[in-house]
């Protein structure tokens, strides 16, 4: 996979990836995200024709979090990030947020309601896709890590995986499937402007640079 090369916007980026250092070295975590839990999934896809992914049903690491690091079941922007194996040796990561719409992320009470979405989109074939996820799993557990822990405990949690375009309309893409927490695993840096799917391109192009940045900042602090 060709190496991701994000704008460096300048002054602001300079400020970005300074300001998420210091915040990440403060609170000697993660500057956002800082509180999660690894999972172990299998991702099995429905379509390959927009995104291709795995023809097969493989496993992926999958890190489940709390966006502002609030305690307990208090609301919050949730995160779901999927490592994917690429057929090439390198990973594809996927992070979705809580969202309202396609690019607001919005606090969520359980991490079974509402819908994820990726916020920002890509550019492949020439079109805006974002990517998008929502529960199947009826059971629900509120929005503390204790709850996410019991809930894949108690039996697999699945999650539809969509494509959705500018105007709206959703395409089925994969079902995630999560059914262990990973309690050994080592803590994977997700980043999805570096290891994004072949031909797809994060976009916008300024706004992917300051979150580089951003990530950048974060992952020295910390």
């Amino acid at each position: 996979m060709a190496e991701y090369d994000a704008p460096r916007a300048g002054p602001a980026g300079k400020l970005f990836r300074a300001g998420f250092h210091a915040l990440s070295a403060l609170r000697g975590a993660r500057a956002f995200h800082p509180n999660g839990l690894l999972l172990k999934g299998e991702l099995h896809a429905l379509r390959r024709d927009e995104i291709a992914l795995p023809p097969e049903p493989v496993a992926v690491t999958v890190r489940m979090s709390k966006g502002a690091g609030l305690p307990g079941r208090m609301p919050d922007a949730l995160g779901l990030a999927i490592r994917i194996p690429g057929a090439d040796g390198d990973p594809w990561d996927l992070t979705l947020t809580t969202s309202a719409g396609r690019v607001l992320p919005r606090p969520a009470r359980a991490w079974t309601s509402g819908r994820y979405s990726s916020l920002l989109p890509y550019r492949t074939n020439g079109e805006l896709v974002w990517l998008s996820a929502r529960a199947e799993t009826p059971r629900r557990a509120e929005a503390s890590l204790d709850a996410l822990r019991r809930l894949v405990t108690e039996g697999p949690v699945t999650y539809l995986v969509e494509t959705v375009r500018a105007g709206g309309h959703r395409q089925p893409c994969a079902t995630l499937t999560l059914h262990k927490v990973d309690e050994d695993a080592s803590r994977p840096a997700f980043d999805p402007m570096v290891n994004a799917p072949p031909g797809w391109e994060p976009r916008p192009r300024w706004l992917t640079g300051l979150r580089e940045r951003a990530y950048e900042g974060s992952r020295e602090g910390h």
